[in-house]
This record gives C-alpha cells, sequence and structure tokens, in this order.
C-alpha cells in the first residue's frame, strides 16, 4: 500500500511540476514586464501632456490669446469669483472666464508681468506629481490562463471552479476534503481487504471479484439515490468511489487471478468508462470524474500483476484515455486531462524498467496510440465550441510531444539504431501537418495553437535531416527545407512560417561557416601554396564535386530565396486568416537584403577556398591571377552597387576592398615570384611567368581605370575617390613595368638595366606630364616633374657608375631626347599657363 500512497504524491508533484508551475511562472513573468511597460507609456503620456500644456500656456503669455487646449491648472491672477459650488465639494480645475462678481475691482495685470506669471505656472504644472500607473490589462491569451489556473485551485480547496454565494470558506473546505479523504480511504480499505483475503485465502477468486463489484455498484446506487439533494456532493463521492471499485474488480479479474480474457476484462472496462463519463457528463461532477480516474489509473499500482503485461496495461491506459477524451469533448476540465495525462506517464516509466527490445512492437504502437489520444484531448474542446486555447493548452500540447519524443527516441534507437528516429520525427511532422491541414480547412480562429502545431511541424522536419542524413549532407537538407517552408508561407501566406525559415537560414548560415568550410577544406591555406593532393584523379573530382554540392546548395537556396520574397511581397492573405498569423518581426526587404548579402559572401569564400586548393593541386602559378580576378569580381559587384544607389558607404567598401586588393599583390603575389632585395626575379626570366604576372597586374589596373572613369562624372565625394583609384591605377602600372623591365634587361642585356629602367621612368613621367596638361591636373603634372627630378639624380649619380661606354651613350641620348619632349610638350601648351591680369 506505501507504493500507492508514493504514487499519489509523485503524481501530485508531476501534474504541478508539468501544468501548474509553468504556466504560473510564465504568465507571472509576462503579466511584469507588460506592467513595467504599461507604467515607462504612462509615464511618458503625462510627460507630454505636462509639456503641451507648458508649451501652449507660454504662447498664450506671448500672443495675448487664449490656449486652444484645455484650461490652465493655476489661476493667472487672483479675481473676487461668485462660488458656483459648495465648499464641500472637491476642488477642481477652474473654468477659462470666471464669473467676476465686481468689475470695477479687478485689476488687469501688467503685460510686463504677463510672461513671468505664465513661467510660473508652467513651472507649477512641470512639477505637478505624475500620476500612478494604472495597472496593466492582461491579454486575452494570458487571462484565459490565469483564469483556467484560478479555476483548477479552487476546485482542489473547494470542490467547485468559483466559491458558492453565501457559503463560507471552512464549509467549502471542510466538506469537499473530508468527502475526498473519506473516499479515497474507503477505496484504499477495500484494496486492503482483497489483498488480505489474497494472502490468508478466506475468500475465493470468484468469491473476491464478486465482492468488489457488488460493492462497487452499492456505492453507484447509493450515490445515485444522493444526487440533487442536499447531500448531492456526497453523492457525487460515492460514485466516484464505486467507479474506482469497478475499475479493481475488472483488471484484478483479468490480470491478477486470470478469470476472464483480456477481451472480456476490456469490454467491462470499457462499460465502467462509458457509464463513469456519462455521469459526470449529465450531472456536470467533475468530482465524479476525478475520483473515478483516480480509482482507474490507481488499479495497476493496488493490484500489480508478477510480471508486466506491456499489451494488457497500455491497453487499460488507452481505455481509460479513451473515456476522458470522451468527457474533454463535453467538458472543458483541464484537471482532468493533466490528471489523466500525469497518471498515464507515471505508469508508462515504472513499466519501462522491465522493457527490453524483444517487447518493442508490444510496446511502441501503444505508446504512440497514447500519444495521439492526448495530444487529441489537449484542444478537442477548442475544436468542437470554437472557444480559443490558452497558454495551459500550448504548454500541454508541447510537454506530450516532448515526453513521446524522448520515448520514441529510446526505443526506435536502442532497437534499430539512431538512423530509424527520422522516421518518427518524419511522422511527428506530417501529425502536426495534418493538424494544421484540419485547422485551415475549418477555418478555425486561433493563433496561438496554429502557431503551435506549425512550429513542432517544422521542428520534427528539421530534426528529421541529421538523423537520417550523414554529416556533411545535413546543411544541405536544411537549406532546402528552408526554401520550401518559404515557398508554403508564401503560398498561404503565413508570417509565422515565414520567420521560422527566417531562422532555419539563420542556423543554415552559421552551420556552413562553423561546420561545413572547415570540414570540407581542412587544411587549404586561404592565399599560400597548396600541397599537391596524394590522392587519385577520380576520387578528388568526387570530393570537389560534393563540395560543390554541399556548398553549392545553400547558395542557390539563399538565392531562390530572396527571388521568392520579393515574388511575394506584394500577396495577399487568403488561407490564415490575420487573427490566426503572427506580427511581422523581421520585413521582408530586410530578410532579402540578408539573404543576398549572405548568398555572395558564402559563395565568394566558397569560390576562394575551391580555386587555392584546386590550382593548388593541379596547376599552382595560376592559383595568384585567378584570386586575385576572383576578388576584382567582388570589386566590380561593389562598384555597381556604388553607382546604382549613390551612397557613400558603398563607396567607401569599395575602397577597403580595392586597399585587400593592393595588399593581396604587394605581400602574397610579388614574393610568390621570389622578388629579391636588389627587385630581381628568382632565376633567369620566365614568359610563362611574366604573362601570369601580366594578368594579375593588368586586371587590377583595368578595374581601377574603369573605376576612375565612371567615378569621375558623379558627385563630389565620388570625384574624390576617382581620383583615389586614379593615382592607384597609375602607381600600380609604374610598379609593374619597373619591375617586369628590371627583369626582363637582367636577362636579356644587362649591361642596359639601370638606363633601360631610367629611360622607363623617364618616359612615365613625360606621360604624366602630358595627361597634367591636357586635362588640367596640377597634381599630375607635379608628379611628373618630381619623377623627372628623380630620374635626373638617378642618371648622374647612380647609373653614370653602372653603365658600359656603349650604353651609357645610348642612355644619355634617349634620356636627352625624353627630357627635351617634356619641355616641348610645356611649349606647345604655353597658352595653358598663362596668368590672367589683375587690373587695367
Amino acid at each position: 500500500m506505501s507504493e500507492f500512497i508514493l504514487f499519489l504524491f509523485g503524481l501530485g508533484c508531476v501534474v504541478f511540476l508539468v501544468f501548474l508551475a509553468p504556466g504560473v511562472v510564465l504568465t507571472r513573468f509576462l503579466s511584469a514586464y507588460r506592467e513595467e511597460q504599461r507604467a515607462r507609456d504612462v509615464r511618458m503620456e503625462s510627460m507630454l501632456r505636462e509639456l503641451k500644456a507648458r508649451v501652449e500656456t507660454l504662447k498664450s503669455a506671448a500672443g495675448g490669446e487664449p490656449p486652444s487646449a484645455a484650461p490652465p491648472v493655476v489661476d493667472e491672477v487672483p479675481l473676487t469669483v461668485v462660488p458656483e459650488r459648495p465648499a464641500a465639494v472637491p476642488e477642481q480645475a477652474p473654468p477659462w472666464k470666471p464669473v467676476v462678481h465686481d468689475v470695477s475691482k479687478v485689476e488687469e495685470p501688467s503685460v510686463a508681468a504677463a510672461p513671468i506669471a505664465a513661467a510660473t505656472k508652467a513651472d507649477a504644472a512641470a512639477t505637478k506629481p505624475l500620476p500612478p500607473p494604472l495597472p496593466r490589462e492582461r491579454n486575452r491569451f494570458e487571462a484565459a490562463a490565469v483564469e483556467t489556473l484560478q479555476k483548477i485551485w479552487n476546485w482542489i480547496i473547494v470542490g467547485e471552479e468559483h466559491v458558492p454565494p453565501g457559503v463560507s470558506l471552512e464549509y467549502a473546505v471542510a466538506s469537499q476534503w473530508l468527502l475526498r479523504i473519506g473516499v479515497v480511504i474507503l477505496v484504499v480499505g477495500i484494496g486492503f481487504f482483497l489483498k488480505y483475503s489474497v494472502e490468508h485465502d478466506l475468500i475465493t477468486e470468484v468469491g473476491r471479484v464478486g465482492l468488489a463489484v457488488v460493492t462497487g455498484l452499492g456505492f453507484l446506487v447509493a450515490g445515485t439515490q444522493l444526487l440533487g439533494r442536499k447531500y448531492h456532493v456526497f453523492g457525487q463521492g460515492l460514485l466516484g468511489a464505486g467507479f474506482a471499485t469497478l475499475y479493481f474488480a475488472a483488471y484484478a479479474a483479468a490480470n491478477f487471478y486470470e478469470l476472464i480474457g483480456p477481451e472480456v476484462a476490456f469490454g467491462a472496462m470499457i462499460l465502467v468508462t462509458v457509464l463513469a463519463g456519462g455521469v459526470a457528463i449529465w450531472f456536470d461532477s467533475i468530482l465524479v470524474a476525478v475520483l473515478g480516474i483516480l480509482g482507474g489509473y490507481g488499479t495497476p499500482v493496488m493490484l500489480p500483476s508478477p510480471e508486466v503485461n506491456f499489451v494488457a496495461l497500455y491497453g487499460y491506459l488507452l481505455v481509460l484515455g479513451s473515456g476522458v477524451l470522451a468527457v474533454c469533448y463535453r467538458k472543458h476540465w483541464p484537471l482532468v486531462n493533466y490528471l489523466a495525462f500525469g497518471c498515464t506517464q507515471a505508469l508508462v516509466l515504472s513499466s519501462l524498467a522491465a522493457y527490453t527490445t524483444d517487447d518493442f512492437w508490444q510496446v511502441m504502437p501503444l505508446l504512440t496510440g497514447l500519444f495521439v489520444l492526448f495530444s487529441t484531448m489537449n484542444f478537442l474542446y477548442t475544436l468542437g465550441t470554437n472557444a480559443n486555447s490558452n497558454l495551459l493548452d500550448v504548454i500541454a500540447l508541447l510537454v506530450n510531444a516532448a515526453v513521446y519524443y524522448g520515448l520514441a527516441h529510446r526505443l526506435v534507437g536502442g532497437a534499430y539504431g539512431t538512423t530509424w528516429v527520422a522516421a518518427v520525427t518524419l511522422s511527428l511532422s506530417a501529425f502536426y501537418s495534418l493538424h494544421v491541414a484540419v485547422f485551415l480547412q475549418r477555418q478555425k480562429v486561433d493563433r496561438n495553437l496554429l502557431v503551435c502545431f506549425l512550429a513542432m511541424a517544422a521542428f520534427f522536419l528539421t530534426v528529421t535531416m541529421p538523423l537520417a542524413l550523414t554529416r556533411s549532407w545535413v546543411t544541405v537538407s536544411w537549406a532546402v527545407q528552408a526554401l520550401t517552408l518559404l515557398w508554403i508561407a508564401g503560398r498561404l501566406p503565413s508570417v509565422f512560417l515565414r520567420h521560422v525559415s527566417y531562422l532555419l537560414y539563420a542556423i543554415v548560415l552559421g552551420r556552413v561557416v562553423f561546420v561545413d568550410f572547415p570540414t570540407q577544406f581542412s587544411g587549404t591555406p586561404l592565399l599560400g601554396q597548396s600541397a599537391a593532393a596524394a590522392m587519385p584523379l577520380n576520387e578528388y573530382l568526387w570530393r570537389m564535386a560534393e563540395r560543390f554540392v554541399v556548398l553549392g546548395v545553400p547558395i542557390a537556396s539563399l538565392a531562390a530565396a530572396n527571388w521568392l520574397t520579393r515574388r511575394d511581397a506584394a500577396r495577399q492573405p487568403s488561407a490564415i486568416a490575420a487573427a490566426n498569423d503572427t506580427p511581422a518581426l523581421v520585413s521582408s526587404g530586410s530578410f532579402m537584403r540578408f539573404a543576398a548579402a549572405a548568398a555572395i559572401l558564402i559563395l565568394f569564400v566558397y569560390l576562394h577556398l575551391e580555386f587555392s586548393k584546386t590550382f593548388g593541386v593541379f596547376y599552382a602559378p595560376l592559383k595568384l591571377p585567378v584570386l586575385t580576378l576572383l576578388w576584382l569580381g567582388v570589386c566590380v559587384l561593389l562598384l555597381v552597387e556604388t553607382l546604382t544607389h549613390a551612397k557613400n558607404a558603398m563607396l567607401y567598401a569599395l575602397m577597403g576592398t580595392v586597399a585587400v586588393v593592393f595588399a593581396k599583390v604587394l605581400l602574397f603575389d610579388i614574393p610568390s615570384w621570389g622578388l629579391r632585395g636588389d627587385f630581381l626575379y628568382e632565376g633567369a626570366y620566365s614568359f610563362r611567368d611574366g604573362l601570369l604576372r601580366l594578368m594579375d597586374f593588368a586586371a587590377v589596373i583595368a578595374f581601377l581605370a574603369v573605376a576612375t572613369s565612371m567615378l569621375a562624372t558623379r558627385h563630389d565625394d565620388f570625384q574624390r575617390g576617382s581620383k583615389v583609384f586614379g593615382g592607384a591605377a597609375l602607381a600600380m602600372l609604374f610598379l609593374y613595368l619597373t619591375l617586369e623591365t628590371n627583369a626582363l634587361l637582367h636577362t636579356y642585356l644587362d649591361g642596359l638595366r639601370p638606363g633601360g629602367v631610367s629611360i622607363l621612368w623617364a618616359v612615365f613621367a613625360l606621360g604624366l606630364i602630358l595627361r597634367g596638361i591636357v586635362r588640367r591636373e596640377a597634381a599630375v603634372r607635379y608628379v611628373g616633374l618630381g619623377l623627372f627630378a628623380v630620374v635626373v639624380w638617378k642618371v648622374f649619380f647612380v647609373d653614370l657608375s653602372q653603365l658600359d661606354q656603349i650604353y651609357r651613350i645610348v642612355a644619355f641620348i634617349v634620356l636627352g631626347i625624353v627630357v627635351l619632349a617634356g619641355s616641348f610638350v610645356y611649349l606647345k601648351y604655353r597658352d595653358s599657363f598663362a596668368i590672367a591680369k589683375t587690373g587695367e
């Protein structure tokens, strides 16, 4: 019998912790938060009213007209006023124009004193204490949950949902609790008697069962006679005791004594269940239902069988649960639902201690039936009566799903492996999707319940992918699922489902960055030389194709999401009413920008890593120029966005990306070709490397030239950016020509190398001067003149001592001709430098 006492105590704890405590805590938290928000809003409104009154008063004082708003709080000038009400009436604000008893005694206030008086009034109004904040009104969802908890608490204390009028609390509590305790003691006494008779063999097995049946029927007859009279509550208690005793008899006859077969026992228990539910509904007695439930669920504890019979036990629980389901269809008794659920889970968990994998097909189907039963029980009343759900209903749905998934994961995983758990999660997703379809078909307006079903369908579908697929394909499946959810959200349309897809896209992005990239490109340097892959070509190509799918599908999904969101932006609601949906937390425009940026970013990182890995394996010299072209592709995209939207932020992003390209060329590309301290490349000159360097530098210079030309015709900020890009293009061209000329002459005409570089610089300086004169750009001309000065210094102090006789002659003659050409250019464009005369 101690087991039964522990069972009742544990059951009470489970019901409180699972259903009552979360609802109370969450409701109080929401109430406190909303009260704080309401108080803040009230304070702000009061401050705005006071400020408006002060402004109106100052305007009135300055313009000599009465304010158009409410009358002032304080009188401007003391007047002799005829009292219009007795002094006992609470003081109120005076009207704008008081009735003056003696006009001759009223003194006109001076004009100079009016602003001072008005300011004094405004200060007094501003220092007036703020009114206390109004209490926050709970919304319907919170109010329904609080009301349900209050009804459950009232029934536990006084036996009714509301304290009866004209009845003292002492009488209500004492009569109800003495009745309940007496019924429990009586039922336990009957159980003790049956147990004692078994242990001492006082009565035959048939006699024990027959005695229990007669006792139960006697309780029912006595209770029926008392219903509707003075002792109506007492009659309800006897009815509950009678049904519990009949459950005892049926269960003992089948599972304990084996006097009847399972079919007969189930029929008897169904009959008792139908009778108990009918009586509880007909007489509107929750006490009969609660006592019947306690007796029915306490029977397996009072009369345990030597070995656990899962089919008999779970079938018995299904019969009891079906009776509770029938009651819930007609009556909104949440306590009955929660009590039945807690008792069922307590019996199931205790019975699974004897479970082995051989019992899988006896246990799993019946557990699924119990899950469907209690899931339906939680919303059947609201669906049949068009009532709205509350917070406790949603919590009950979530707890039921969590308990079933935990048990199914243990049983299915232990019997067939974790992969087959995906069948359970996929079935759960379909189960809740069917609920959504029923809601839409019946046009049921219950946002919280529909959002709960949508969330659980999406959650279990998301959980299915990691269970059914290998690690590398999880992101692909989630990306496809997110796009599918977004498409469904656009077709319904559903704001909540769209936000679920947004959340799933965020998960996809995080997994790509923190899981897929490190896994697929482990050991691949970003810019350094990659070692040749020690694997066959076909295996490498297969892995490259896998990387393309694993990372390409999320990119394509984000791009498609951008297109879908843009297309569905103007779609009007049709299937899901606004009352069933949630408010939009993230706008469609924000998500479109996020999807586009994320797709471009992931695509760039993927191509960068893929090019670095693949070209490093197959043809390493081509890797760095190809990466430069990839970076320039990003620059082209930023340039187009800059010209399209004309935003300085995009220009700064473009300049930062160009700076990264410069750093790449200077810090990675040039050292990779073996540049020495004397500005020569290692080894003999290679035309292959020269062609690759030409590709690298020419691409950067060409982009900078195009950017300079396109930005030059825009506003001032863009024109300054154009000058920066133009200068960067000239610097890059000068660097490339200098290094390439120096390397080429070193290999093929080393004696002319110093003079050849000087000739190149002089020609470059001449080109700068010519461009500066034609475009009227003084800074370019000054750079050209400065370069000419450097060339002259280099020729006389460096080249003169290093050149051979013949090369010295050639170098000086060519340099002289170039310098003279510079002078000729200035003389030809003399008019461009004429200074206007100042004065006559």
